[in-house]
């Protein structure tokens, strides 16, 4: 019985046929509501990309099923293998403060039942900083056994390292998943601080957003907000964000070869 149907497919079909796989990157990114896969040259150009929802009311094992069978079409001998998964419970941890021995204790701390879930720490790219993201156990087990030999990645943590990569300002990004989002402040200086919350509606979404962003700022107002994830411009959720900061966008890219970049930038 199929269990995720396909909304978006790109392939550039030239560059596959010729491309070098031993060297590029195949990816597997899930959220909530569905997942995505693409493969990416050495050099981050995308050779194809491809999206699938989840139809309702799927088990774990359900939705991994679902992922590996969208896959197996893709015979390909990468260099190296990503499953990226969007984690509603993280903490940043300086790297002069991490260790691995550490994670169980932290995760009591985090949520109250901890034995539901597996702490992954994860170095972020060459900033001195680790992401700890808290994995539901039902889930991580599937994803080991399904994908052995794959690196496990968070997608706070690919934007943290993305984030890190810009030009140091006063400015905060937006991620948008189904119902779920991650907001991440930083200055001149470097992060200021990260979150995610879930929300039900635009009035959840605009609560939490400004709360989160007069918590790191003096003047909300004059902060740049960029959105990326699952919105678009026409979307409530960026109607109502626009009404109290002044300068608000999408991720955009114009080196990417693909229109809805935003939608996939924390994999590009």
């Amino acid at each position: 019985m199929e269990k995720a149907i396909s909304v978006f497919g790109y392939s550039n079909d030239d560059r596959l046929s010729a491309a070098d796989f031993s060297s590029a990157e195949f990816a597997i990114r899930m959220l909530s509501g569905g997942f995505c896969l693409a493969v990416l040259s050495k050099d981050g150009e995308i050779l194809a990309l491809h999206q699938y929802s989840f139809l309702p009311n799927l088990s774990v094992e359900e939705k991994i099923t679902a992922i590996e069978t969208a896959r197996q079409p893709f015979h390909l001998k990468c260099e190296k293998t990503v499953f990226q998964l969007y984690t509603n419970v993280n903490t940043q941890i300086p790297e002069a403060f991490y260790a691995e021995n550490l994670n169980p204790a932290i995760a009591d701390l985090l949520v109250n039942k901890s034995k539901d879930y597996v702490p992954v720490g994860e170095k972020i790219g060459n900033e001195p900083l680790y992401n700890l993201s808290l994995w539901n156990t039902a889930l991580m087990k599937k994803i080991k056994s399904t994908f052995p030999n794959y690196e496990l990645k968070t997608v706070i943590g690919s934007l943290l390292e993305k984030v890190a990569r810009r030009e140091p300002q006063d400015e905060a990004i937006v991620f948008v998943e189904d119902m779920n989002f991650t907001i991440i402040a930083r200055n001149a200086k470097g992060l200021l601080g990260c979150n995610c919350f879930a929300f039900d509606a635009e009035a959840d979404f605009l609560y939490y957003c400004l709360y989160f962003l007069r918590k790191m700022y003096p003047h909300v107002d004059a902060v740049p907000l960029t959105l990326c994830g699952n919105i678009t411009a026409q979307s409530p959720l960026f109607t109502a964000v626009k009404k109290y900061v002044a300068r608000v966008e999408l991720l955009e890219n114009p080196a990417a070869t693909i229109a809805n970049y935003h939608y996939y930038c924390d994999i590009i």
